[in-house]
């Protein structure tokens, strides 16, 4: 066999091993109207939470990893933006919530969008 026919043969093995590629993934962006919004990248380890107004209310993003960790940001009253990233593993799950009080414990003043996962 012709040296570049085996180096064919082994590029096209390297490809199959490797899987597919998965070209329709994007960033995922939630929020609500004017208030906030969250973006998480494409390869699900970056996070950007924005609140947009200066009001009484807070925005956030709670999300889940695949370790096994739930985390939740949040910005707000002010604007301005924060960001995360998970180190280990990555974003698995996520909802976007906003309200005067967004710790989940504030129970009856937050709302969330409903979650979404990945």
């Amino acid at each position: 066999m012709p040296r570049w026919a085996l180096i064919a043969t082994g590029m096209f093995a390297a490809l199959l091993v490797a899987g597919p590629v998965r070209a329709s993934e994007r960033s995922w962006n939630d929020g609500y109207g004017r208030l906030g919004d969250v973006e998480i990248s494409t390869n699900r380890k970056d996070v950007a939470l924005c609140d947009r107004l200066d009001d009484e209310n807070k925005v956030a993003v709670e999300y889940q990893t695949t370790i096994g960790r739930t985390i939740l940001l949040q910005a707000g009253p002010k604007r301005g933006c924060v960001l995360d990233s998970v180190f280990f593993g990555s974003i698995k799950r996520a909802k976007f919530c906003y309200g005067p009080d967004v710790d989940p414990e504030g129970g009856s003043l937050r709302w969330c969008n409903p979650a979404r996962s990945f």
